[in-house]
């Protein structure tokens, strides 16, 4: 009886074993940077400013700014104030826009992006599909031409007021637009790294894959790719092992009882590592301190936390992240 309690002990700390072997293997980020021969290349250790250093858009969607977020908000327009006549209560650089990216240029931050392909193939700066949330416009990205982007201003020359806010109409010179990310990265010029975010909510978009990689192979200064999407990291791995590729994560903490919900808890715990060995995991920074985490950098990988909205936030978040991206406050060292 003894004997067979033993056996089944055995079978079950080896089963247990090899759980956790295969797990380490699914997430690490390749041998080379378990080794030590592979570091991110082009990932600064300075903040990255989300979508820019901006003055509306993702974290500044309140009528009533925290202390912080004023700092913030004041940082922006000292950067822009050789450039356009601000007013404090005045919009001048929305997320993702080219005056976002020139604060945070000149305050010299890292930049964080995202891009998206237009009806016409353009590589075009932008968060979400569609235009609602930035210009109160409902179409999608994917359905308009890049000339037609260009005659619906961002929120750009809105007075708050109450919590509204007026728009600036097209053809304004305060008035700015999405752009294409070959703008940008003439804009930008090599002065701060950049993290590009690909954007894709299903599948692999080739031609969205290629046309970036071709204007980012192209670019003299540092920068690095990321993507929610594995399948984009693959394709890096495979065409282009030498950029570095950070997967973009976020853990899961819903009932997994489906198999949606089963993907994405597998994508949470960074089980699809393994499919495009990323250089880093950029990780919704209250996840830090997570099993996956702490076994990716336990194996050599890089994290970095997203999105961090406070000095608070940054320093809880420090003991487990070599790096951050930030909107709303001005993060210190």
């Amino acid at each position: 009886m003894g004997s067979k309690r033993h056996s089944v002990g055995k079978a079950a700390l080896g089963l247990g074993l090899g759980t956790l072997g295969a797990w380490c293997w699914a997430l690490a980020p390749g041998l080379p940077v378990v080794t030590g021969r592979r570091k991110p290349v082009g990932l600064s250790r300075k903040p990255y400013a989300h979508r820019g250093l901006h003055d509306a858009g993702s974290g500044m969607e309140s009528a009533e700014l925290s202390p912080g977020q004023e700092a913030y908000r004041n940082r922006v327009h000292a950067c822009l104030a050789a450039e356009v006549q601000v007013a404090d209560d005045k919009v001048v650089a929305p997320e993702n826009s080219l005056a976002a990216f020139e604060a945070a240029c000149k305050a010299g931050y890292g930049i964080e992006l995202d891009v998206h392909l237009s009806r016409d193939g353009q590589v075009v700066v932008i968060h979400d599909g569609d235009l609602r949330r930035v210009a109160g416009d409902n179409r999608a990205v994917a359905d308009l031409t890049y000339a037609e982007l260009q005659r619906i201003p961002l929120r750009s020359g809105a007075t708050v007021q109450g919590g509204k806010s007026a728009e600036t109409s097209a053809g304004s010179p305060e008035a700015q637009y999405v752009p294409l990310l070959s703008d940008v990265l003439a804009l930008v010029d090599g002065r701060v790294p950049l993290v590009v975010e690909i954007k894709m909510d299903r599948g692999l978009d080739r031609e969205l894959m290629r046309k970036t990689d071709a204007l980012l192979s192209g670019y003299q200064g540092d920068y690095v790719i990321e993507s929610f999407n594995v399948l984009a990291l693959a394709w890096y791995r495979k065409h282009r092992p030498e950029v570095t590729r950070g997967q973009l994560a976020v853990p899961y903490r819903g009932r997994v009882d489906s198999p949606d919900s089963a993907l994405r808890w597998m994508a949470g715990s960074l089980l699809f590592n393994w499919l495009g060995r990323p250089d880093f995991v950029a990780y919704e920074w209250h996840g830090g301190h997570s099993l996956p985490m702490r076994i990716y950098r336990f194996l050599g990988g890089t994290p970095v936390a997203w999105t961090v909205r406070s000095e608070r936030a940054q320093e809880e978040s420090r003991p487990d992240f070599d790096g951050i991206i930030f909107e709303s406050y001005l993060p210190g060292n």
